[in-house]
């Protein structure tokens, strides 16, 4: 068959509409990293984890610099269950699986006691327990919140919240803290206390006390450049997952008003950002965690990633980032949708640190239902198991592969698992999850609409030009009036 202009065109236009088209819920698997954005190659050997009462900063100093966190109180209890949560269906989820018999480690601020955790809280490890005259609780009450939402069990309270795994046992453990200034003899202006080396040890310290999962809603800004490693917490990170058989969820990193991730990475190469977010940066061994806004609040739309949401390559899963409800971490009741900030006002929960827990939640939820699947297998499943946006290979570098989908993670059956049929097929999904279809445009989809867009001006070139040449051939002329 001659392919004419006309043929061409009408195939680039329907190749550049798939390129957005809906895919089904079980997502292709996009492979590994790869790009100048990826980590070095591991060059692995187990370090050595020192006792968290040794000092791990040399010739570190700490102050309290901020009192800490006390309830607000209220007027009354939040009643209502996040939209987030009604979005996941944990009730029907919680049919399947309710994180039994697993240990959640929350590697953050330290987590306060709660009657929504039932027993359920293991002793604290303090990488800050030799500091002296310094508050040994949860002093800023973001762990205490994040733990909340992976692991509260409010039946009975009358309260529409609950976690996402209520029967996980939390494991916490405190490794930084804003509240808390450390100074060294490099840095005496001072920074809040906890590194990226502390962070490294609270990685191996939570893998050798038996964590199934760990959750680690904190990230670090770094600048793009040849050479940069941190191989300490590479390592350390590689010998929970690959060696210790843990699940890593960390948050992907929000935008902040400050010198570094102050803009989004959004340039047209995505191989090629302007910031990197470390630990979510070593994403072939780490869940790295966006947010999806489930409210209109702050100018959000709903369905969308949430504005603060850093994009990038390492993005794998997305979780809700606003219209946050959580364990009230200055009582040992009640509930909080509002947190003080640093200068007295109020404001609503959010960001990715908040998604990445509802992320850690299923896969302690997935990790008791499927006990025979490894670190990596829970972690494929989460992925292909959730809502993802409609791009050629299932995911993007906004939400990484969409939404969770709680059900759908503790009912698929993914080809390829252990004990899964042998003629098992990817099937489309039915979901409850309220979310907006996000595309994002490749280098190849912009160089696909660049071509359509050039064939389209082509046509209608030599369009004009036919029609103009037609013209001529039957003009005949007016005749003309003298004027006299």
């Amino acid at each position: 068959m001659r392919i004419t202009r006309t043929t061409a065109f009408a195939a680039a236009v329907v190749v550049g509409l798939l390129g957005l088209a809906p895919a089904p819920a079980l997502a292709q698997d996009g492979g590994g990293n790869a790009g100048a954005w990826a980590p070095p190659p591991l060059n692995y050997s187990k370090p050595t984890n020192p006792a968290p009462d040794k000092g791990l900063v040399p010739g570190a100093k700490y102050t309290e610099d901020q009192t800490c966190i006390t309830s607000t109180g209220g007027s009354g209890q939040v009643k209502e269950p996040p939209n987030g949560q009604t979005w996941l269906r944990l009730d029907e989820a919680h049919q399947y699986a309710t994180g039994r018999n697993q240990i959640v480690a929350v590697i953050d601020t330290g987590v306060n006691g709660h009657q929504a955790f039932n027993n359920r809280l293991l002793p604290e490890i303090d990488y800050l327990n030799n500091i002296t005259n310094v508050n040994k609780n949860d002093c800023d009450g973001h762990g205490t919140e994040v733990a909340g939402i992976i692991g509260a069990d409010t039946t009975g309270l009358g309260v529409g919240f609950q976690g996402v795994a209520p029967a996980a046992k939390i494991l916490p453990i405190r490794q930084t803290s804003p509240s808390i200034k450390m100074t060294t003899p490099t840095n005496p202006n001072g920074t809040g206390a906890g590194t990226s080396e502390t962070l490294a040890y609270a990685i191996m310290t939570a893998a050798d006390h038996n964590a199934t999962v760990i959750n680690i809603s904190l990230s670090a800004c770094l600048t793009p450049a040849p050479g940069l490693s941190q191989s300490l917490l590479q390592n350390a990170i590689h010998y929970a997952v690959d060696v210790k058989n843990v699940v890593i969820v960390a948050a992907a990193g929000n935008l902040e008003q400050g010198s570094l991730c102050n803009t989004q990475n959004d340039r047209p190469d995505p191989n090629n950002p302007k910031w990197i977010e470390s630990p979510a940066w070593f994403s072939d061994d780490v869940l790295s965690v966006g947010a999806i806004a489930t409210d209109s609040g702050n100018g959000q739309t709903p369905g969308a990633p949430a504005s603060f949401t850093m994009w990038g390559p390492w993005v794998s899963i997305a979780g809700p980032g606003t219209g946050i409800i959580t364990l009230d971490p200055g009582a040992n009741t009640g509930l909080a949708n509002l947190e003080k900030t640093s200068n007295g006002q109020t404001q609503t929960i959010q960001g990715t640190s908040f998604a990445a827990p509802y992320v850690a939640g299923l896969a302690a939820l997935v990790r008791e239902k499927f006990p025979t699947l490894d670190a990596q297998q829970v972690m494929h499943r989460i992925e292909m198991t959730a809502q993802h946006p409609g791009t050629p290979t299932g995911r993007n570098n906004q939400v990484g592969y969409g939404m969770i989908d709680p059900v759908a993670a503790l009912t698929a059956v993914i080809p390829g698992e252990p004990n899964s049929p042998a003629t098992a097929k990817p099937t489309q999904i039915p979901s409850g999850v309220g979310v907006t279809e996000v595309a994002s445009v490749s280098p190849m989809l912009w160089a696909m609409y660049g071509t359509l867009i050039g064939v389209a001006l082509l046509l209608i070139t030599l369009f004009v030009v036919h029609a103009t040449n037609r013209s001529r051939r039957n003009h005949k002329p007016v005749p003309q009036r003298l004027q006299m």
